[in-house]
């Protein structure tokens, strides 16, 4: 048997149509096709409320069966009255309690099509006896969406005293911006804190405290304050990151503290201040360091001295080694007070000739120590050929440090080829500075050691008669202290 359907059909018909063949057995998945729920099916938006302009009435929720016969209400709906015969006394619903219904629903329908929502409402949370696990709510300043996680949550998501109340952002837009801060600490708002960026502005006279709620979120924090003094941002009842003034902190909280993430590429952390020892001191740490790198360099050793020389002899020496270097890694804790020592350069051998002193140990405290170059050979006047012995350079102490670990360069030899075609020896280079060059077939003194930890270059003396020259110093170390929260 072939079913013939009449092309004039409109949907509602077809829809009737395939539900009937259903009862009897019949195949009909191809007729109900454009009633799935698919993007090619959205149906029209209500942008016009039923009976926008009708004559309606507003809906009572109480029952309106002892107040006026026929009235519709939420409770009852329709009453019994108007289902029962008018031949027995029964009356007709009001088609102002219909316009009335519709246009509830309708204008219900055109807010959630326009993708809005309600915000939260108590009295409603008490009718239906809290909001359900998932709810999405927008916030009171329609900035975002509070995300419910509890069953049957009737408390506000919105307070001032960052309470968790078991709702938490979904999406939120904006900036909290706080200004005026002095010595007294602050609790976010929930709505405060649902913001992703928070900035800070004042004159700090103490350390204050920036209270979070105990979410599991991200912030990012700009302390724009003045004032050597630290904002902590904390919860309630947790631990926080100390963030000191002009710097920017993304920040995580886990529902209980508030921390930061260790940098994947084994940066300790944001990076706070660099100090620079050129002399000795005393290390401090800058308020908030929570680890630091410190980098140790000692000093370069002098260049050889050249002495007098007579005819046909030549005098000469080898530069200074360059100085050890070292970089390690430790804890605050460990390194604060740690007492800071910057190794000398070296001095140049004199014309007696004399060879140049070795560059002074550089260390932080004794968690890292590295040894100066060595002080460059001074040659005394000899017929050429002959050489004056280069040196080592400087090398690093115990304990091992934990990040690098790099000796100084040796220097280059002096060479005395005739009385005519010398060189004095090159200063031996170091991590952080270059070695001093040697002089060569004049009599002059060699060149200093540059930057820090590079050794001297040696003095030549020639041509007789000679008074002699003198080595060149090396330059000193230096001790660098990286600071990181």
């Amino acid at each position: 048997m072939t079913l013939k359907i009449p092309s004039d059909l409109t949907k509602p018909d077809l829809l009737k149509l395939a539900l009937a063949l259903s009862h009897s057995g019949r195949e009909h998945s191809s007729i109900l096709r454009d009633y799935k729920m698919q993007t090619s099916g959205i149906p029209a938006r209500v942008a016009v409320p039923f009976a926008d302009s009708g004559t309606k009435n507003t809906i009572p929720v109480p029952s309106q069966v002892a107040v006026t016969p026929g009235l519709a209400s939420y409770t009852t709906g329709f009453p019994p009255l108007t289902m029962t015969p008018i031949t027995a006394g029964g009356v007709p619903p009001y088609g102002a309690d219909f316009n009335g219904i519709l246009n509830a629903i309708t204008n219900a329908i055109r807010w959630s099509s326009a993708g809005s929502g309600y915000p939260f409402d108590s009295a409603f949370a008490a009718t239906v006896t809290g909001y359900p696990k998932g709810a999405l709510l927008p916030s009171s300043d329609y900035s975002g969406y509070w995300l419910n996680t509890l069953e049957a949550n009737s408390t506000s998501p919105e307070n001032t005293t960052s309470a968790v109340t078991g709702w938490v952002p979904g999406v939120h837009y904006g900036t909290t911006s706080l200004t005026g801060l002095t010595n007294t600490s602050v609790t976010l708002t929930t709505l405060q804190a649902a913001k992703p960026r928070i900035t800070l502005a004042g004159t700090l006279t103490a350390n204050i405290n920036l209270v979070f709620p105990a979410w599991i979120r991200s912030w990012t924090v700009v302390n724009n304050c003045t004032g050597n003094f630290l904002v902590t941002c904390k919860t309630p009842s947790g631990t926080g990151v100390a963030i000191p003034t002009g710097l920017t902190a993304v920040i995580n909280g886990d529902g209980v503290n508030i921390t930061q993430d260790a940098n994947l590429l084994g940066v300790p952390g944001r990076l706070l201040n660099i100090q620079t020892f050129t002399s000795s001191g005393t290390y401090t740490p800058t308020a908030g360091t929570t680890s630091v790198i410190v980098e140790v360099q000692a000093g370069g050793g002098g260049g050889g001295g050249a002495g007098y020389t007579t005819s046909s002899n030549v005098s000469l020496g080898s530069g200074g080694g360059g100085g050890g270097y070292a970089k390690t890694k430790l804890t605050v804790a460990a390194a604060t007070g740690a007492t800071v020592t910057v190794g000398s350069g070296g001095a140049g051998g004199s014309i007696a000739p004399t060879s140049g002193t070795a560059g002074g140990n550089s260390s932080f405290g004794a968690l890292c120590v590295t040894v100066g170059g060595a002080g460059g050979f001074g040659q005394a006047q000899a017929t050429p050929p002959f050489t004056a012995t280069g040196v080592v350079g400087g090398s690093v102490s115990t304990p091992t440090p934990n990040i690098l670990s790099i000796p100084g360069n040796p220097s280059t030899p002096g060479l005395a080829v005739s009385t005519g075609s010398n060189i004095g020896g090159n200063g031996g280079s170091s991590v952080l500075g270059s070695g001093g060059l040697g002089a060569g077939n004049n009599n002059v003194p060699g060149n200093a050691g540059r930057g820090y930890g590079g050794g001297g270059g040696a003095g030549v003396s020639q041509n007789s008669p000679s008074a002699g020259q003198a080595g060149s110093a090396g330059s000193a170390g230096v001790v660098v202290v990286w600071e990181y929260a």
